[in-house]
């Protein structure tokens, strides 16, 4: 924010260009080119010169590692069966980061590249206590590097098979921070990993989270970190949706944002099945929200105040199925650590909230074999692990299992 002189005015060029967006036969729009920046002068009419702000380091743009291979390949162990993680790694940088925040360093909880190492380490290990599942989605990703360090890390120190697994990610639009989503795999996408920049009208119709005034003018918004892979698994046509929503389930300015980020995602799903109506679905990321149909570990004081859940589920008919459902014991029904009282422990309880989820199609539902948390670190302020704990799921997908 410009602070008011009353010596001086400020010239505000905005320079903005909107991307141009080519929509592919499966309903997602192709590569795009990056929006120029905002560009501010500064004009001085009398006295002395107004100083900008120093500007921030360039930093690196992300490249993309989005294109599938020209002969696909499947290097899972089991055919007979498919399994998927869902994981927020944390902050899984290493060479700085590419927003507008540095990582490692003072900005991320990673003050040097040895704790970022270290937390490289701590996040492939819980990867490889899932069984090193055959499709491992991330958030709060850095780049195609940091997936690459990750799977050498899997193979050099949690007996993954060396080229296993491959990494997909597509540089998304979140410049403050620099994170993105991305996945490595050992199952190749059947055609290049794409994102939408679609962007929609909110409060979106039936908002649940009473932050705009009636009458207000709606605005835009859209989802920054997202991705859309599709697998052919044995004779199993599948599209795969990654996501990270913004934070903050309990702000009602962030639900109408987050509502809109769901619908964007809804609507892009919807698209594709226009024209490949027999593809099983899964939805999976960090959604920062809760679910109104799974009560959590902590109960109802997480009830979600948007629609955001709902809106993904209702983008296939019949509705998505959330995982989460089929883990009987409510205290096992956490994916985060929410530190209510600030004390740097992990109480338990109320503190433990489920805002990562897997939504799948019917279809797939009737071949889950197990699905569940995995809760194999303790959480503290300090800890190298992540502040996430990761989802898993094993479906059976052989051709002969009825459906």
């Amino acid at each position: 924010m410009l602070r008011t002189v009353s010596s001086f005015a400020v010239v505000v060029s905005l320079l903005l260009s909107t991307p141009s967006l080519q929509v592919t036969a499966h309903g997602f729009p192709s590569q795009y080119t990056p929006a120029r920046p905002i560009h501010i002068e500064h004009v001085q009419l009398s006295g002395s010169l107004l100083l900008p702000r120093p500007k921030r380091p360039t930093r690196p743009t992300p490249r993309s590692c989005s294109q599938a291979p020209v002969e696909t390949g499947d290097r899972r162990e089991n055919k007979d069966e498919l399994t998927v993680g869902n994981f927020n790694a944390e902050w899984l940088f290493i060479n700085g980061g590419t927003g507008g925040l540095v990582c490692p360093g003072r900005s991320c909880p990673w003050k040097n590249k040895n704790m970022a190492l270290e937390h490289f380490s701590r996040v492939a290990k819980t990867i490889a206590a899932m069984g090193l599942p055959d499709i491992v989605h991330l958030s709060e990703v850095e780049s195609c590097d940091a997936l690459d360090k990750l799977i050498e890390v899997l193979e050099a120190e949690n007996a993954a098979t060396k080229g296993a697994y491959r990494a997909y990610l597509v540089p998304g639009r979140d410049t403050a921070l620099g994170q993105q989503v991305g996945l490595i795999t050992k199952v190749d996408p059947i055609i290049d990993v794409v994102r939408t920049d679609e962007r929609v009208l909110y409060p979106i119709k039936g908002s649940l989270c009473g932050f705009t005034k009636p009458g207000s003018p709606p605005q835009m918004y859209g989802s920054t970190k997202n991705y859309f892979a599709r697998f052919q698994v044995n004779e199993i046509p599948i599209l795969l949706s990654g996501n990270h929503f913004i934070a903050y389930p309990d702000k009602r300015d962030r639900c109408e944002k987050r509502e809109a980020q769901a619908s964007v995602i809804a609507n892009a799903i919807q698209r594709h099945l226009l024209t490949q109506s027999h593809d099983e679905v899964i939805v999976l990321g960090d959604f920062n929200d809760y679910d109104d149909e799974v009560v959590d570990a902590a109960g109802e004081l997480d009830h979600p105040i948007s629609k955001a859940l709902s809106t993904l589920r209702t983008a296939t008919n019949p509705p998505l199925f959330n995982i989460a459902n089929l883990w009987e014991n409510q205290t096992e029904r956490y994916t985060n650590w929410y530190d209510r009282n600030r004390d740097c422990k992990d109480d338990g309880g109320n503190e433990h909230v489920l805002i990562d989820h897997v939504l799948v199609s019917r279809g797939l539902r009737d071949r889950i074999v197990e699905s569940y948390p995995l809760h194999n670190y303790k959480q503290y302020c300090g800890t190298l692990d992540s502040d996430h704990w990761p989802i898993f799921t094993r479906f059976d997908v052989r051709k002969d299992r009825g459906i």
